[in-house]
């Protein structure tokens, strides 16, 4: 199971690494340009603060060979072991599949359909992102689609795991676990949603007051 960030807000980011597990951080071109801020110092800042944790980019080019070369300049700039993103259509499959065979990591992202998820997994890509909830808005069942991933992969073996993406909700985010998905990136708003909520904080208060009750303002390790 794994959680990744999907901000290029440096204090967010500074902030959840540390709170949390957390196993990379997810970034695409509108991502980053909400934060109106220099596109390499930017994610050379993010890459410092994640350390050895996953960093995910995405490429803009129009062709396969576009791609790659933004690739190469990622790789470079943010070292060999940084995520290319890439979205799944034509001439990004050619992308990945050229990526592929240099030793890249690849993320092929905007993903659909389990048709776009076998192509991506044919040529190597180490995650597809799914969009759990654009595909509910185009009327398509996420959890139906995700399950078929992960019953694809699992009957030809590909290592290939989903990486789901695009929550509007916790229990879109729970849906896509519970069906298979082995990672998800998620908003640091719908992070903190998991585990904030009216009824555990009124847990939590009642717990506090029961122990003053008895012990006064005193900690565990001062008794």
């Amino acid at each position: 199971m794994e959680i990744l960030l999907d901000t290029a807000n440096i204090e967010q980011i500074k902030k959840y690494v540390d709170l949390y597990e957390i196993t990379g951080v997810t970034s695409n071109p509108t991502i980053i340009s909400r934060e109106h801020a220099e596109f390499w110092p930017l994610l050379t800042e993010i890459k410092k603060i994640i350390g050895d944790r996953q960093l995910h980019v995405q490429v803009t080019g129009e062709t396969w060979e576009e791609m790659v070369k933004e690739a190469e300049c990622i790789q470079a700039k943010l070292g060999k072991e940084t995520y290319i993103k890439v979205p799944t259509t034509e001439q990004g499959i050619c992308a990945m599949k050229h990526l592929k065979a240099t030793g890249s990591h690849v993320t092929a992202t905007a993903v659909y359909t389990t048709q776009q998820a076998m192509m991506a997994a044919s040529v190597g890509a180490d995650y597809v992102a799914p969009y759990f909830n654009r595909m509910n808005n185009l009327n398509v069942d996420s959890r139906k689609v995700i399950g078929d991933m992960v019953q694809l992969f699992r009957i030809h073996n590909k290592p290939t795991k989903i990486l789901a993406a695009s929550f509007k909700n916790t229990e879109q985010v729970m849906d896509a676990f519970t069906v298979g998905a082995q990672a998800v990136t998620v908003s640091v708003d719908l992070l903190t949603t998991m585990v904030e909520n009216a009824i555990i904080d009124f847990a939590v208060e009642n717990f506090k007051k029961d122990w003053i009750k008895t012990y006064g303002d005193k900690k565990i390790y001062e008794l």
